[in-house]
């Protein structure tokens, strides 16, 4: 059998011998590419796809890690500022002392209080604007030191809505009359903010 092949090959011509080869040769390629070469492109196109997929894990884990540290900057500082916000807030046991120191500063200046009247809370979100109305008498000298000295207490006051009356002379003292309101803050309780909450929901 293997001879009768032999003798079929041996009464092919050249060319066809030729192209019999290519043949065999273009079949031999063919069947390592499925063997060989063929697993291993599709085993390297799986590895880079994995180390791509690998390095974005890695790089949005890396953001993740910068993030967090930068929002953990953030809450310490915020937590840093609120912590210093609490010590310049009077509290409420604070609020009659404040109000006293207020009135004191303005007589050992020298001013005269026409009106010194401590108003209703303003209740906001979180804390309570405490307003007080004044309307003081006393030079410009005078009046310049009282503002100054109750910005620099301790605690957060403002002055606001100020108006100035015309200048007077007196006694060879030129007198202004202020009026305007001190208003200090303080936070509310956790309660109050619980109650305050409690009436908007049932708005």
């Amino acid at each position: 059998m293997i001879s009768d092949l032999l003798d079929r090959l041996e009464e092919l011509s050249s060319s066809q011998k030729l192209g019999g080869a290519v043949g065999i040769y273009a079949l031999i390629i063919v069947i390592l590419y499925f063997m060989m070469i063929g697993p291993t492109i599709t085993n390297t196109g799986a590895a880079i796809e994995r180390r791509a997929s690998l390095e974005a894990e890695e790089a949005e884990n890396r953001q993740i890690a910068e993030n967090r540290s930068l929002w953990e900057e953030s809450v310490n500082r915020l937590n840093e500022e609120l912590a210093k916000a609490v010590k310049e807030l009077p509290n409420s046991r604070e609020i009659p002392e404040l109000v006293r120191r207020i009135s004191s500063i303005g007589k050992k200046i020298g001013l005269q209080f026409l009106l010194f009247k401590p108003m209703p809370e303003i209740v906001r979100d979180f804390y309570a604007e405490v307003p007080i109305k004044l309307k003081v008498e006393g030079s410009f000298h005078e009046v310049a030191t009282f503002f100054d000295r109750v910005g620099k207490l301790n605690r957060i006051v403002n002055v606001k809505d100020i108006t100035i009356s015309d200048p007077e002379e007196r006694s060879g003292k030129v007198i202004l009359t202020i009026e305007g309101t001190a208003v200090t803050y303080r936070f509310l309780t956790e309660e109050e903010k619980s109650s305050g909450n409690r009436r908007r929901r049932r708005r």
